[in-house]
Parts: C-alpha cells; sequence; structure tokens
C-alpha cells in the first residue's frame, strides 16, 4: 500500500469528516474547561489537555494544548484501566489520579480526570482531561517542591482507580480528603469540576457523532487514521539516513546539591523504524528533578510531532514507529520514594533537547531536502518557575503560580528567526498571563515585562529572545517564594554554526527605592533601582522570603542560532539594532556589522566580518572568500561529497577524514564567559564538572561551522 493510500471501499470525505468531527470534540472540552475553570493556570496560560481513547487506551484524538501529556495522558488512561478491571463501571463515573509513579502524571499539580464513555450497555472509550492545578498539598504551596528528599513530601498522592465522581454525582469521602490537604480548597474542587465538565461534553459530542455514523462505522474510519497516521510517519523516517546517533544533555541542580546529572540517549534508526534508548542516563536522584515514564513518552512526542508529524493528526498511529529503551531506576524513569514534582520541566525537557539534537544529526545528512529543513536551533524548554505564596493585607491566603515562565525564546530555522517567547516546544497554544490579570488577582505590581536582550543564540537566522520581568509586592507584606531555572548553567545549543542561546535566572533586589519612585509618579526602571543588595538566587529553591519594597527579577531563556552569525544578511542586522533586539555591540562584534546613521556601512561590514574571520584562524587570513550568495542564508554546516567535506558557504574543502572535525580549527572555552563575550548570559558554573563550548571553524574560509556545548568529561561528538 502506497503512504497515506485508502483502501478500496472508504470514502475519504467520511474519513475526513470523522477525524475532524474527533478534533473538533477535544477542542471543544478545552473551551469547556477554559469557561468553567477560575484558575489563570488554566484560562491565561492553558496549561491543559483534552483527549479521547477507545476502550483500550488509544489515542482517538489529542488536543493542542501541551503536548507531553500526549504521554501522561496515555499512561494514565492505560494504568487506569488495568486498575479497574473486573470493578463495575457506569456513565458518569470519573477517576481523579495525579501520582507520577503508579498513574504516569507530568508531575503531581498535572492532575488527570477520566470518564468512561458507554454507547448503550458497551463501554466504547475514555474521555480524559489533565490540567496544572494551582495546590495539590504537599510541603510546598504550588505543588513544586525543591527541598523534598522524597514524593511523599511533595504532594497528596493519587493513584489509578480514585473514584471522585459516581454515576454523575461528586463521592463525598474522597472529595472531604482532598480538600482537607490542598491549601485551596475552593480553587480546587472548581477545576476538578472544570475537567469533569470538560469530559462531559467530549462524550456527548462524541456521543452523537457515534449515533450518526454507526458504532462499526465509526470504529473501522478510526482504526484506518490510526494506520494511515503510522504510514505518514514511517514514510518519512525511511527519509532519514539509517545509523546510530548519540548525543547527551544534563540536568541542573536536583534541589539540593549543584550537579549536573546526565540524560544520555542513543537513536537508532533503520527503514523505517527508531529505537530512542536512554540507558546510560544518571540514577535517579534524591531530589525533584526526576522524570516520570509519563513524562518521558511525553517529552519525546514533543519533539518527535512538530519534525516527523508536523502535519499528521495526532492520534495513537503517530508513535507506533518509535520504540524507547530506559533503565529501571533511573533519573528517566524512576520509582518510589523518589521527589518528581519537577521532572518534567527539567529532565523531560532535556529529553525534548537531546531528541531534537539527534534529529537534527539526521536530518542534517538526509538526501531529502524537505528532511533537511527540519532540523533547527534547540528550544530553550526549560520552564523558568516563580511561585508566591502568602497572605494579603486583607487576610486572604492566595498562591501566585505565575505563568511568565513560559515567556522562552524558540530555536531558530533554516530560513527564519526563532520565536520570541514561544513557550517550551510542548506548548503548542502558549499564552503568557496579561500583567493586569495578575495584578487583579494578586498582591504584585510589575515594574517591567521585556524581552531579554542576553537571551538569544545568534546565528544567520536567529534565535528567539526570551522574557525579563519584575515585580513588587503590592497589597501584602511578605510572601514566600519557590523558584527554579533549570538552563542556568547548561543553555540550548545552536545549529549547523547557530551559536547557543543565553540562560535563565532569578534576583532579589532587597530593600530597594521603589515605595519612593512610585510616590514620585515614576515608572522604575534598572537604572533607577537603587537596593541594600541584589542576591542571585540558587538554580532551585523554595522558602525565600520576599518583603514589601523588595523587587524579584526573573529572566527566562532564549533559543538557539541556525548558521554562522556572519551571514545574516547586514539588512536583517541594521533592522534588528533598530527594533533594539540587539545592541551595537553585538551587532559589530558578534554579527560584524557595522551602522552609521542608522544604514549599514558596507565597507566597513565587510572590512569587520574579514577581520572576524581571521580572529576565528588565529590572525591568518582566510585563503577562500565567502560567496556573496551564501549572505542571508544558512549555509555553514559541512557537507559531503565523493571528495570529502566541504563548507557550502564558500565551496572550500575542510577535510577528507571520516570526521571532518579533525581538520576544522576547534577553540574550547568555558561556555559562560565565552557567551558573555557575545552578549549572552549564562550562569557561571563555579564546580566541576565544567561546562564548555566547543566551536569549530573551517580552515579556509573561516566559517563557523559548528558550535556545541558540552560539560567537561563528555567526549567530543563523533561524526556520523
Amino acid at each position: 500500500m502506497a503512504p497515506t493510500s485508502i483502501p478500496a471501499g472508504y470514502d475519504p470525505v467520511t474519513l475526513e469528516v470523522v477525524r475532524m468531527r474527533l478534533d473538533s470534540i477535544v477542542e471543544e472540552m478545552g473551551i469547556a474547561m477554559i469557561r468553567s475553570s477560575g484558575s489563570p493556570v488554566i484560562t491565561e496560560a492553558g496549561d491543559l489537555n483534552t483527549a479521547l481513547f477507545d476502550a483500550q487506551g488509544r489515542i482517538w484524538s489529542y488536543s493542542d494544548y501541551v503536548q507531553f501529556h500526549i504521554g501522561s495522558g496515555s499512561v494514565a488512561v492505560q494504568n487506569l484501566i488495568k486498575a479497574v478491571e473486573g470493578e463495575p463501571l457506569h456513565p458518569g463515573d470519573a477517576f481523579i489520579s495525579n501520582d507520577p509513579h503508579t498513574a504516569g502524571a507530568s508531575h503531581p499539580p498535572d492532575t488527570n480526570v477520566i470518564s468512561p464513555i458507554f454507547y448503550g450497555d458497551e463501554l466504547i472509550g475514555w474521555a480524559q482531561s489533565q490540567a496544572h492545578l494551582v495546590d495539590v498539598g504537599g510541603m510546598t504551596p504550588g505543588g513544586f517542591a525543591p527541598s523534598a528528599l522524597d514524593c511523599y513530601a511533595e504532594a497528596l498522592r493519587l493513584p489509578p482507580g480514585v473514584k471522585i465522581y459516581d454515576r454523575g454525582q461528586p463521592v463525598e469521602s474522597v472529595r472531604r480528603l482532598l480538600l482537607n490537604n490542598v491549601r485551596v480548597p475552593v480553587l480546587y474542587w472548581n477545576d476538578v469540576r472544570s475537567l469533569v465538565a470538560s469530559n462531559n461534553t467530549g462524550i456527548k459530542r462524541l456521543l452523537a457523532t457515534v449515533q450518526e455514523f454507526g458504532l462499526d462505522r465509526f470504529r473501522e474510519y478510526t482504526r484506518l487514521s490510526f494506520e494511515l497516521a503510522e504510514q505518514v510517519v514511517r514514510e518519512r523516517i525511511r527519509r532519514l539516513p539509517d545509523g546510530v546517533y548519540t548525543d547527551d544533555e544534563w540536568t541542573e541542580h536536583n534541589g539540593h546539591d549543584d550537579d549536573l546529572f546526565r540524560v544520555h540517549c542513543t537513536m537508532t534508526k533503520q527503514d523505517d523504524h527508531i529505537t530512542l534508548d536512554f540507558r546510560g542516563s544518571s540514577p535517579q536522584t534524591g531530589g525533584f528533578i526526576n522524570c516520570s515514564y509519563g513524562a518521558l513518552v511525553g517529552s519525546i512526542a514533543t519533539s518527535v510531532v512538530p519534525i516527523i508529524a508536523w502535519d499528521v493528526p495526532f492520534n495513537e498511529g503517530v508513535m507506533t514507529a518509535f520504540d524507547v529503551l530506559v533503565d529501571d531506576n533511573s533519573i528517566v524513569n524512576p520509582s518510589p520514594p523518589a521527589p518528581i514534582s519537577n521532572g518534567h520541566l527539567t529532565t523531560g525537557a532535556r529529553v525534548s533537547r537531546l531528541v531534537t539534537k539527534l534529529f537534527n544529526q539526521a536530518c542534517q545528512h538526509s538526501s531529502d531536502p524537505q528532511m533537511r529543513q527540519r532540523s533547527q536551533g534547540v528550544w530553550a524548554d526549560s520552564w523558568t518557575g516563580g511561585i508566591s505564596a502568602g497572605n494579603t493585607n486583607a487576610g486572604d491566603f492566595f498562591v501566585l503560580f505565575n505563568m511568565d515562565g513560559g515567556g522562552i525564546g524558540a530555536g531558530a530555522q533554516p530560513e527564519r528567526d526563532g520565536l520570541d517567547c514561544a513557550g517550551m516546544m510542548t506548548q503548542v497554544n502558549n499564552a503568557l498571563p496579561d500583567v493586569e490579570m495578575n495584578e487583579m488577582l494578586y498582591p504584585v505590581l510589575y515594574l517591567w515585562k521585556r524581552l531579554n536582550l542576553a537571551s538569544p543564540g545568534h546565528g544567520a537566522f536567529r534565535g528567539g529572545l526570551g522574557l525579563d520581568f519584575a515585580w513588587t509586592l503590592h497589597g501584602a507584606e511578605t510572601v514566600t517564594q519557590t523558584v527554579f531555572s533549570p538552563s542556568a548553567q547548561v543553555p540550548p545549543d545552536g545549529f549547523g554554526g547557530g551559536l547557543p542561546a543565553g540562560g535563565c535566572g532569578h534576583e532579589i533586589w532587597r530593600e530597594t527605592n521603589v515605595g519612593q519612585l512610585l510616590d514620585q509618579a515614576v515608572v522604575p526602571s534598572p537604572g533607577e533601582l537603587r537596593s541594600r543588595s541584589q542576591d542571585l538566587l540558587a538554580i532551585n529553591q523554595s522558602g525565600v522570603t520576599i518583603r514589601a519594597g523588595d523587587v524579584f527579577v526573573q529572566w527566562i531563556a532564549g533559543g538557539g542560532g541556525y548558521g554562522d552569525p556572519l551571514l545574516r544578511d547586514p539588512a536583517r542586522v541594521a533592522a534588528d539594532l533598530d527594533d533594539a533586539y540587539i545592541t551595537a555591540a553585538v551587532a559589530r562584534d558578534v554579527y560584524g556589522v557595522i551602522i552609521a546613521d542608522g544604514k549599514v556601512d558596507e565597507a566597513r561590514t565587510a572590512a569587520c566580518r574579514a577581520e572576524l574571520r581571521a580572529d576565528r584562524l588565529g590572525g591568518v587570513q582566510p585563503s577562500a572568500p565567502v560567496r556573496p550568495e551564501a549572505i542571508g542564508t544558512s549555509a555553514s554546516a559541512p557537507r559531503r561529497d565523493a571528495d570529502g567535506w566541504y563548507c557550502p558557504a564558500s565551496g572550500s574543502r575542510i577535510s577528507e577524514a571520516e570526521d571532518w572535525r579533525t581538520d576544522a580549527v576547534q577553540r574550547t572555552t568555558d561556555a559562560a564567559a565565552r557567551l558573555g563575550e557575545l552578549g549572552v548570559r549564562v550562569r557561571d558554573r563555579r564546580a566541576a564538572p565544567a561546562v564548555l563550548i566547543d566551536e569549530y571553524y573551517s580552515p579556509t574560509c573561516g566559517t563557523l561551522l559548528e558550535t556545541r556545548i558540552r560539560v567537561a568529561d563528555e567526549q567530543p561528538l563523533p561524526s556520523t
């Protein structure tokens, strides 16, 4: 059967109508949840998912909100099916779960409500809704617990099979138990009801669809949708070169220790199948960065879907071409009592970065130009968290989980810059909260919210910028703060000669003059604020006190660049400078572009770029010029033909060796120091092992061929 061909006897119009109907249903489920929830995490930021499954737990359709819930939602449904096997089920039942270890949740706040779907007396499927609930008990408000030593301290753990609704009515004993263990019971219960409402909406719409088409016909067309999605994915995998690709990422700081924890993967691609082998990753740790298996699968899907299945409606067939191998009791497959409350945003996000890097290797060497275009600068993919809890001046307790942490830069593409504040790769519908909404709901006053100029990975195409913001208390005297910044020391890589991006972090400026400035009707800016001290917080930390008059500052990571910055169109550099995306120093020192009177000085720019290329070669003038037509393109990653490796920017030869890096000009330096020279902010790592940056230049034309962030005890990447 040819890819995407429809067997005889099936109507393609009916196939598409059924598929689109299912997609519309899960989107309507999401709308129902948003409209009935009272939490800005759901209503403003869209931290949720909705899905429909068949009776065996296979995905019919999945909504476009947060992609790594693909894994956690699937595992939750499959584990529920096992847990309630043999138990009586009825229409109107609903089950609640949030335990990453037993129910597959990404972390405890991501709570699942799953409802059986009956057509007559027959169980035909499951409706699943999941959202981040503001508080789920445990030692720290908000459900993120950097100080936790085990999972029992993090939250109230709900395994599969806990019935929260029985035949349409709340199970009062369970409701009382839950609300007795959370800090904001009214908000919590309203959000649980919104998840139930989402499922009820999906069930009603699905049953109408089954009634319209007939159950047998509906099942045949959904089965065919599975098969066609699998065919498309396998056909695209065939267009990648067979081979074994390996790489590492590193999770920073487990909440107690400033260590680096290895996330390792070997990707084996053979014909139309891929195996992702995570064995060799660090053992599970005593901190909150362990990634549940459900979050692992979802983090893999987060990268696979946009790279391989970018236009394929998501259902069970999309992931059947992939096998996943893991060690037990590892950082990507932990067991109790391992704490796990931030594993999805730390180690899970590193999995997405790592899978992206592996596919970059494969796509780069594909003979298919469409697949080569799927390579990209690596996304920051690291949620920078800030959770505030305390009492307002009116005596009301609140928990603010600030969704501004989603202001993360996207990786650059082969032909365009990365999106600013795009969110994590998993956040298909990322949204940032309105300043006014946060100020209305919580006792904070924003001082600025702007792009972080020290965040993008520079390149022929620039990575997206992250966010930079600050607030001070307004209506409260003190709060307790929890913070985490997963991409502080090990930033995301660029690709094809693009530079790595900046990292994330947070400070508290103590006892500032913010009150005096506001009294004088002056909008405070960093240059006007005076403070007793500026305290750089740990990468992960809880129990931090912020008082009235202090200023909390947070900056978010950017996305990796694509292609040598010296290939960027000078007109684009001038536009970036005019739009205040970069500084004049970056325009000159990174891009080699001289701006005079708002315009590119072409002669001085050519001289500056020639000088920078000679500096790359140790003061030696390049022997081969860069082709004029290469300017404005990302043509700097080495290519191979029958005579060996060459630089596409100049056409000059690099190497005849199997690994072209052996003949390239290599420079290895401390990552934070080197990127600081390029106007990019990364937290200095003062403990072993060091975080390094490898830069590889063409020995003939001085083009930047590749950069790579590397931990000191990690070996350089072999050529594929």
